[in-house]
């Protein structure tokens, strides 16, 4: 419930587009409102040989994604150039791995979207997550989610496009 709660505050402070109507429509407003039994049964059954599913909840008005993930296995290391990561996990167990030196990645993604993928953090933190924990990622931070154990582990994460500074 409390996951929920925080969920709800959190998209409700960010205008969304309606997300092919999957979820319940509150009003006139643009809310998307997704209940706990919805967001189980998406998710419930889909643990596979995938690292990881995820599914869009949502855009803001910029495009930007809303997304739940889930995770069986460790993900790939990820990096964006123009987006940081707000994470807020809604259950299981992970390791948050960050860093700054990685080693063997890719660029990844669609041409020009300035994000890679794979190789090895070599400098990295590891912090321990459960539900309830949110997580701010800054751009062009590395970062890998490990769930526990092979454990279930979903996260809601929001993309936010980092503003272009201008020079001086």
């Amino acid at each position: 419930m409390k996951q929920t709660v925080l969920l709800f505050i959190v998209l409700g402070c960010i205008l969304i587009n309606p997300c092919g109507g999957r979820a319940q429509k509150l009003g006139a407003d643009s809310v998307i409102y997704f209940s706990d039994m919805q967001l189980d049964s998406m998710l419930n059954g889909k643990a596979s040989t995938e690292k990881a599913l995820s599914f869009l909840l949502g855009r803001s008005q910029d495009k930007e994604r809303y997304l739940v993930v889930l995770r069986t296995k460790p993900g790939d290391v990820e990096i964006h150039e123009q987006f940081d990561d707000v994470a807020i996990v809604r259950s299981g167990h992970a390791v948050l791995r960050t860093g700054s030196k990685v080693s063997g990645s890719k660029e990844s993604g669609n041409p020009g979207t300035r994000e890679w993928g794979g190789g090895v953090i070599e400098d990295g933190k590891e912090r321990a997550l459960s539900a309830g924990d949110f997580v701010v990622i800054p751009a062009m931070l590395a970062h890998q989610y490990i769930p526990n154990g092979g454990e279930a582990f979903t996260y809601w994460t929001i993309k936010v496009r980092r503003l272009k500074t201008s020079s001086r």
